[in-house]
């Protein structure tokens, strides 16, 4: 008698996961009403950590600007809508009390806008 001959099925390896990715799932899973709460400025794609609710109100309130100031037939450079943008952002830090988080995100909202103009 020979070896028995397999029917030509060819059977799928189990792939595994790392114990890193399954924490990893599962975290995300723990944040996932604090992500659906989340309500992005349009345009926006992806949410960094560093971003705070300031950000988003920043970002709305400019919204508002450039809108009028494009309706009044103005003319807006990158320039001018970076320092009406850090206007707006020191405006709202004014207004608020301020947490570490808020200072790392200002630092971070700082250089994103430098790097910009």
């Amino acid at each position: 008698m020979g070896p028995k001959k397999v029917s030509g099925k060819v059977s799928a390896k189990k792939k595994m996961m790392s114990i890193e990715l399954k924490r990893e799932i599962i975290e995300k899973m723990s944040k996932k009403e604090s992500i659906k709460g989340i309500t992005p400025a349009k345009g926006v794609t992806i949410i960094s950590k560093l971003r705070s609710s300031l950000h988003e109100k920043m970002e709305k309130l400019l919204m508002v600007w450039v809108t009028e100031k494009q309706l009044k037939g103005d003319t807006l450079t990158q320039g001018i809508i970076c320092e009406k943008a850090r206007a707006i952002y020191s405006d709202l830090l004014n207004q608020t009390p301020r947490t570490s988080t808020d200072e790392a995100s200002e630092d971070s909202f700082k250089a994103e806008l430098k790097s910009e103009s």
